[in-house]
């Protein structure tokens, strides 16, 4: 397994990565995604639809209903990507096919279909020190 290290901030607390997509010309749109571990499959901003290349799903648009107190509801469309996991130290991963969701948002997640599945997460906040493992 490969390790790559997070970002983890306590204001507001969360753990970071950068997330290289597949752009339709070839090249990768870099971003910065929060892991996510409530999250079934992880999200992109719907602006990147004209830019990467993604395989839509047999379902194509669906509604997500999430839970917790607010019990909102959002609509995306469902399709698959080629990522490149990327960390601060300049270390990559292999490339990796996932399941996504793009909605209308302006943060990246990563979330568990394809990716946190099959991935060792670790999260130290005291020392705010994290990594991800996975075979990439």
């Amino acid at each position: 397994m490969k390790r790559f290290d997070l970002r983890i901030y306590i204001d507001p607390t969360e753990a970071e990565i950068f997330l290289k997509v597949l752009r339709k010309d070839g090249t990768y749109e870099r971003l910065t995604a929060v892991i996510d571990t409530g999250a079934a499959v992880s999200l992109l901003p719907n602006d990147l639809l004209e830019l990467v290349a993604y395989r839509p799903s047999q379902r194509t648009t669906i509604v997500i209903d999430q839970a917790g107190i607010a019990k909102q509801a959002f609509q995306a469309l469902e399709g698959y990507v080629t990522i490149i996991l990327e960390d601060h130290l300049g270390q990559i991963s292999q490339p990796l096919e996932i399941r996504t969701w793009f909605a209308d948002t302006s943060h990246a997640l990563v979330g568990f279909s394809d990716l946190l599945d099959r991935a060792v997460l670790h999260i130290d906040m005291p020392q705010r020190s994290g990594w991800i493992e996975i075979d990439a």
